[in-house]
């Protein structure tokens, strides 16, 4: 195991707003279509977005070879500007998550974000993940978000682990995607105010900003920024009623491109919308072609929803 780095403070300012996982898009061939990708950064630089999540699950990052990823983190940093850059670190070892952690903050990375290992899923004990999670924030040379998404990896947040997490000076948030009210409400009356509870899941976001929620890193936010943004804004300045009217609006959009139609829709949905969604890379199928129309409405009620 690398030695240790000595720990450092909470990075600052804590993350807020709205985050698109940005999506990776591949050729026909399943080659990385890496121009695609720095044209929808592009295409966000006119957003009210908080930052950007690079090989996060909507990435597809557990496809992806080392070099494609450190490809990607370089192309994202060179377009961030001062947008904040998380990055998705985390491998099933401690010293694997450790190793990639420092090259994607050599690269530019501003922060990472670990997901819990999950393969030996009935060895991962509050007491592993807590050891896991610790050892590699000692090892970093960034700060440190945590990443729970049960969906994917079958593994439930065990109760009290954010809070014990939170003491660690470079444990600085956590994105839960479960899309448990009562899940998030917990963990944020559990942590310290300075320690960000983000929201992955956009049908419920109106709802995790009320229990306290900091952020939100929303698939949606990909193919829709404009909407996702406006509904965090209209919760910022107190508007709840709007924040109502536009999560009611986005919603269906939400559940269509992740847990009807995946991240294949996610991408259909964004050539939709003029940005460059590109293929899923195998062994992930592509969407039925009559889902085009589906997303079209989806996405234009969406956009309607969204104050000019």
């Amino acid at each position: 195991m690398p030695a240790p780095a000595a720990p450092g403070p909470p990075a600052e300012p804590r993350l807020k707003g709205i985050v698109p996982p940005l999506v990776t898009p591949f050729r026909a061939d399943g080659d990385l279509d890496l121009a695609s990708f720095e044209a929808n950064l592009e295409s966000y630089a006119d957003e009210d977005l908080g930052g950007y999540v690079v090989l996060g699950s909507n990435g597809e990052a557990v496809f992806l070879e080392e070099g494609e990823k450190l490809a990607l983190i370089r192309a994202a940093r060179q377009r961030a500007g001062r947008r904040l850059l998380l990055v998705g670190t985390g491998l099933e070892s401690t010293r694997a998550t450790i190793a990639f952690t420092r090259k994607a903050a050599d690269e530019g990375a501003d922060a990472a974000l670990v997901v819990t290992p999950h393969y030996y899923k009935s060895r991962m004990t509050a007491d592993a993940l807590q050891r896991h999670f610790e050892t590699v924030a000692d090892a970093s040379p960034v700060p440190i978000y945590l990443y729970s998404i049960p969906s994917f990896t079958g593994l439930a947040w065990p109760p009290g682990l954010a809070g014990a997490l939170a003491a660690h000076p470079r444990i600085v948030g956590m994105k839960e995607s479960a899309g448990d009210l009562g899940l998030i409400g917990r963990i944020v009356a559990s942590v310290p105010p300075t320690f960000s509870v983000i929201c992955g899941s956009a049908p419920v976001m109106y709802p995790a900003l009320c229990v306290g929620a900091a952020a939100g890193i929303l698939a949606v936010a990909d193919c829709a920024p404009g909407p996702a943004a406006a509904l965090y804004a209209a919760f910022q300045a107190g508007d709840h009623a709007e924040a109502r009217r536009l999560q009611e609006a986005l919603t269906p959009l939400a559940v269509a491109v992740t847990s009807t139609h995946g991240i294949a829709g996610l991408k259909m949905a964004m050539d939709l919308a003029g940005r460059r969604g590109g293929a899923v890379r195998s062994p992930l199928l592509g969407v039925p072609p009559a889902a085009r129309e589906e997303l079209r409405g989806l996405l234009a009620r969406a956009e309607a929803a969204c104050p000019r």
